[in-house]
């Protein structure tokens, strides 16, 4: 009885231990993983803030430069060639170098087409952002990345299967689609009263299009069916929002008169032909894409 009690203590004390190195082992992997979580999540935000930096460079070097010290000293411009001189003096921190000594770096000028370039792009994403939320907040169903410029809807949510004919649901997304654009697009075009929160000199739309995509057999009738039926649903989308908001169809992408006015809302079709494409209307995509003035 003494032996058989022995060996059931040496066999407990071997799975405690055994059971104690598989909890160390555990916690020294979940340590790892907490770390490399820590480390690709400053990799990736330290990657997102130099690509979308405006001067990416600048940006890069004020990742290394921690203490910079404000310092007065002449400088010179040639503006033609685009260099910049500084005394020697001005980059010693205790002021040693030759008198007269100059150092030259080569820089490019900011330019007001970049400042515009970049002030419609934060437009643009501010406005596919609001557009984005606003639909989701009234369960509108969109599919894809608005990120991209495009609210992207399915075909078969909108309309009758194999038709240009909305159904009911559809009738009641372009109701809610058209109640959301203008609540946005008045501050992004023409011919509309803005409302007060509106910058007058922000950027505005150039156009937005009211696109049906599809792949068709463009060898075949029913191809050519389905790039026509394309081109119906886009323009019966298109009637459906400005039947549901009329104003939309006044708002023009440059005040009235002026050469190259245009209704801001317009449509268009984009077809890829592709053999063996499937059945008429099906994996019909209807989209508003928008592109904002440069």
């Amino acid at each position: 009885m003494r032996r058989k009690r022995g060996r059931t203590a040496d066999v407990e004390e071997g799975e405690s231990y055994y059971v104690s190195m598989t909890d160390m082992m555990v916690g020294v992997i979940f340590i790892f993983i907490i770390m490399l979580s820590y480390f690709a999540f400053e990799f990736r935000s330290t990657t997102a803030k130099l690509t979308t930096a405006k001067h990416p460079e600048t940006a890069a070097l004020l990742q290394t430069a921690a203490n910079l010290t404000p310092k007065t000293a002449d400088i010179e411009v040639d503006y033609k060639a685009q260099v910049l001189c500084v005394p020697e003096a001005a980059l010693s921190e205790t002021g040693q170098g030759a008198a007269g000594q100059r150092r030259c770096f080569a820089y490019s000028p900011p330019t007001q087409a970049t400042a515009q370039t970049a002030s419609a792009v934060d437009a643009q994403k501010l406005l596919m952002q609001s557009l984005d939320a606003d639909l989701r907040d009234i369960h509108v169903p969109i599919t894809g990345d608005p990120s991209s410029g495009a609210l992207n809807f399915r075909a078969d949510q909108l309309f009758v299967a194999g038709t240009a004919t909305l159904s009911p649901d559809g009738q009641r997304i372009a109701g809610d689609v058209a109640q959301i654009l203008m609540r946005r697009l008045p501050c992004l075009g023409y011919g509309v009263t803005a409302g007060a929160n509106c910058e007058s000199d922000g950027p505005k739309l150039a156009v937005a299009n009211v696109i049906s995509q599809t792949n068709f057999d463009v060898s075949s009738a029913e191809g050519q069916r389905a790039a026509a039926l394309a081109l119906q649903r886009a323009a019966v989308f298109h009637q459906a929002l400005t039947v549901a908001q009329p104003d939309l169809a006044t708002l023009r992408n440059a005040p009235a008169g002026q050469p190259g006015s245009q209704p801001l809302l317009r449509v268009a079709s984009v077809g890829q032909s592709q053999e063996g494409a499937s059945k008429v209307g099906d994996d019909q995509t209807v989209s508003i894409q928008f592109q904002m003035a440069p």
